[in-house]
């Protein structure tokens, strides 16, 4: 358990400069141990019923997740559209779809 690196990724809303331009977007990344993990069959066709394709699920350490909107693992971006936290095992379950796909019309 625990065995894949990801790197998670926060994204900062863009910083405005004196002249009242948005700036760059501001952005972290660190890495963190998780195990990867299957979308739930009830949970990927509610997901798509909602224009939404879920792709993957990591586990991480609770300690270890910070709120962080961007996972990279295997050279892949995913977005974190739901977490769920298991507060008991101390295991928050951070829910992806691939980052740029868009919902569907």
């Amino acid at each position: 358990m625990f065995d894949e690196v990801i790197y998670l990724i926060k994204e900062n809303d863009s910083q405005q400069n004196e002249e009242g331009f948005s700036g760059k977007k501001d952005t972290s990344r660190r890495d963190i141990f998780a195990t990867e993990k299957s979308i739930r069959g009830n949970e990927f066709y509610i997901a798509a019923q909602s224009g939404y394709t879920l792709e993957t699920m990591f586990e991480v350490h609770s300690l270890d997740y910070e709120g962080e909107n961007v996972i990279e693992y295997k050279s892949k971006c995913y977005k974190v559209v739901r977490t769920y936290e298991r507060k008991q095992e101390e295991i928050t379950e951070l829910i992806c779809r691939a980052y740029g796909s868009e919902l569907i019309s």
